[in-house]
């Protein structure tokens, strides 16, 4: 199966580029390529100038928040967003700074002890924001990550989301089946068929 065919997009810096299309278009596919998730048989894919194709996941200059928010349960709120930092040897007290930073960024400031079993739905999709921020990449990479909330939260959500992207000028692909969403947050659309 071909799940992505003769795609040619450039985002632009500091955009927030929405990819709506409905299920089975190659949307989540795409945006898995851009963060080494898949691997695509052709093509490229460049950051900056840089081919990244062959790179892995953790040595692309992107973070991934997916749908299913990926929260390790065994760990609290704190080490979960610190994962990534540890991996890359960064020292304690930076890590500390940098992860304080981001729970406040994403409204969460107090909750770093918390288990994310303890969370709410949208607290717990906040705690996957942050883990993706806190490792300040140059593109975040968002696959429906309010496809599991009510309404009312997903709305509310994604006004923060646009918020905190329009605050850090962070280029951001959102992978979404709703249009409406698509409209109140992106920059730009690619219709995917």
């Amino acid at each position: 199966v071909r799940a992505v065919e003769s795609f040619d997009l450039t985002v632009n810096d500091g955009e927030l580029v929405c990819l709506l299309g409905p299920s089975g278009s190659g949307k989540s596919t795409l945006l898995r390529m851009v963060g080494g998730f898949e691997q695509p048989s052709a093509g490229s894919i460049t950051i900056d100038g840089d081919e990244v194709i062959h790179l892995p996941p953790e040595r692309r200059p992107t973070g991934m928040v997916f749908q299913s928010h990926a929260l390790w349960t065994h760990m609290n709120v704190f080490r979960n967003i610190a994962f990534g930092l540890k991996l890359r040897r960064v020292p304690a007290d930076e890590i500390r700074r940098r992860v304080d930073a981001v729970l406040e960024l994403v409204g969460l400031s107090g909750y770093g002890k918390r288990g994310t079993n303890q969370l709410s739905g949208g607290q717990q999709q906040r705690v996957a924001l942050a883990r993706s921020l806190v490792l300040e990449p140059k593109i975040l990479l968002l696959d429906e990550p309010f496809a599991s909330l009510d309404q009312h939260l997903r709305e509310r959500l994604r006004e923060e989301v646009r918020d905190i992207q329009q605050r850090l000028k962070i280029t951001t692909v959102f992978v979404t089946h709703d249009q409406e969403e698509a409209l109140a947050m992106a920059d730009r659309i690619v219709v995917m068929r």
